[in-house]
């Protein structure tokens, strides 16, 4: 049996690295790994054991691996190495300061044995900064690792409050981003508002996803808004379906004489059902990357 752990980077991603057996770790622990580029820093996320045996496919034995943990005389490598990132930072901004278009360097960084120079940064327009590198190169004898990023990774690169007042899940513990559209907001009975659904990125929450599955399941079950059905508990009065409360199973009915009434989905009998489907009003919103338009 192989142990395996995930690894965040700095910079957020995060790599499956095999672990020697004599090595003693835990979720939380700095460690030192080795990557196609070298040495650098990490964050223990989980630890997980695979077969070595017949390894393959998601259980395929990583060619990363985790060295140590992270000694004394490390730490002091990574406070130098972040002065002299100061100054290489420096020295870039200086070299786009007279670019088109306003440029924000959101990280900075050498890897551990400063094999590699890290830069991330946005951009309110797509820029091409590839012909600012070579200064930097030969001033810092490294390799420039240059990437501009979205305002989804900006907010995991900068850590943000979330509207339910922790810290967004890309910055704390979420691994990757999953697709987010409309649909899994509609399928929550929530507002199709943009200050309702769009987390502090300014995108679709990232948390829309989480229950998406079971409000979809238990919605199945349930009459859409729209339909008539009688209910059984008040003299099988008869109502439209105004509400839905799908995880308690719950409809609020608007009856012909004007109450508003509370029921049970299993107090209800259909008469005439309405299948809850996106409308074109609905999917008008999204963009190829299932995110609201600026419009």
């Amino acid at each position: 049996m192989l142990t395996v752990a995930h690894v965040r980077m700095p910079e957020n991603g995060v790599f499956a690295c095999r672990v020697a057996p004599s090595l003693s770790l835990l979720p939380g622990d700095a460690c030192m790994v080795e990557l196609d580029y070298g040495m650098d820093t990490g964050v223990i996320l989980d630890l997980f054991g695979i077969n070595n045996e017949n390894a393959s496919g998601e259980e395929k034995i990583p060619a990363f691996r985790v060295v140590r943990k992270q000694v004394d005389d490390d730490k002091t490598r990574i406070l130098e190495n972040m002065d002299l990132s100061e100054k290489a930072k420096r020295a870039f901004l200086f070299s786009v300061s007279h670019e088109k278009g306003h440029v924000k360097l959101l990280h900075t960084r050498f890897s551990y044995g400063r094999d590699k120079f890290f830069i991330r940064y946005s951009a309110q327009m797509p820029v091409d900064l590839r012909r600012f590198i070579g200064q930097v190169q030969r001033d810092f004898k490294t390799h420039v690792d240059l990437w501009q990023v979205g305002v989804r990774d900006e907010a995991a690169l900068i850590g943000c409050l979330g509207p339910c007042g922790r810290a967004v899940c890309c910055c704390s513990w979420q691994h990757q981003f999953q697709p987010v559209n409309v649909r899994m907001a509609k399928a929550q009975e929530m507002s199709l508002n943009p200050v309702s659904i769009n987390g502090s990125c300014g995108r679709l929450k990232c948390c829309l996803r989480f229950e998406y599955e079971q409000y979809r399941v238990a919605g199945e079950h349930l009459p859409g808004q729209g339909s008539v059905v009688t209910c059984r508990e008040y003299d099988n009065v008869e109502g439209f379906v105004i509400g839905r409360d799908v995880m308690r199973g719950r409809l609020t009915v608007r009856t012909r004489d004007g109450r508003f009434l509370t029921v049970s989905s299993t107090a209800i009998t259909v008469l005439r059902a309405v299948k809850c489907e996106e409308s074109d009003r609905d999917i008008q919103y999204e963009n190829i990357s299932s995110e609201w338009t600026e419009s």
